[in-house]
């Protein structure tokens, strides 16, 4: 995902659903020649400006995709408490219906991390047009999450940037309710595209590999074996050459 497509990116569309409770969903919408659309569903502590989303997006409009990347609720300028996949799948439901009354014909949803499995929980839980799930080092459940932490190296991971904004979450979430994306996954009926890179350091890519064990065919599952124990969206600052086909092939395959 190049720089020099990211300084073509047009400036995108703001627009702003409300989800169950009321709470205001907004989102950036890039315009493209297709009539299907790439959802980008980021991960916890993620917003739709965050660089790593804004080059996603110069990446996927340049293949033709429209491209919309929301802020979950307690994000960027989206309202409500993140719940860590309690409600945040009705936000992407709201932005997808929006996204439909827009004259889009076909979704695929790209989750990252907690995203993912909020990816896979609206994707079981509302009747969407959905062309494919592509999931980046989802989580499968919350109860597996263990993170492998390394002193010398988090600051390959971690983007003290980041703490300029802080997201609104529920500090209970180690005992709070959550829905678990690999109790969801068998309501899944769209093809599913799953990339984690090996023994990642947040995300233990053996949530992917549970999510496939149960999830419906089509899907496909791919392993990045590299150094360096990257987690979600940093996958592209060090394995884009792997990474991108494998997007680029499963869009090509799946969306109408």
């Amino acid at each position: 995902m190049s720089s020099s497509a990211l300084q073509l990116l047009q400036e995108p569309s703001t627009f702003a659903v409300r989800s169950f409770d009321a709470a205001t969903i907004r989102y950036d919408f890039y315009d493209a020649p297709s009539r299907s659309v790439v959802l980008v569903v980021p991960g916890f502590w993620r917003d739709r400006r965050y660089p790593s989303m804004q080059r996603l997006a110069a990446f996927l409009t340049g293949r033709g995709f429209k491209t919309a990347i929301c802020d979950l609720r307690g994000h960027g300028d989206s309202e409500g408490i993140f719940g860590f996949n309690l409600n945040e799948h009705y936000d992407v439901a709201a932005v997808a219906r929006d996204l439909v009354s827009r004259s889009i014909d076909s979704i695929t949803l790209l989750g990252f991390s907690y995203g993912g499995a909020i990816a896979i929980s609206a994707a079981a839980r509302h009747d969407l047009p959905l062309s494919g799930l592509l999931l980046i080092s989802p989580v499968a459940d919350f109860s597996r999450l263990s993170p492998r932490i390394n002193p010398f190296t988090i600051h390959r991971h971690i983007a003290f940037g980041q703490a300029l904004r802080r997201p609104k979450f529920d500090w209970r979430f180690a005992r709070s309710p959550k829905l678990n994306a690999i109790d969801d996954i068998a309501d899944v009926h769209a093809p599913l595209c799953l990339v984690h890179v090996k023994n990642d350091w947040l995300v233990d890519h053996g949530h992917s590999v549970a999510l496939y064990e149960r999830a419906n065919e089509p899907k496909e599952l791919h392993i990045i074996d590299i150094p360096g124990n990257y987690h979600a969206d940093r996958i592209f600052n060090v394995a884009a050459d792997e990474v991108d086909p494998i997007i680029a092939e499963f869009l090509a395959k799946t969306t109408r």
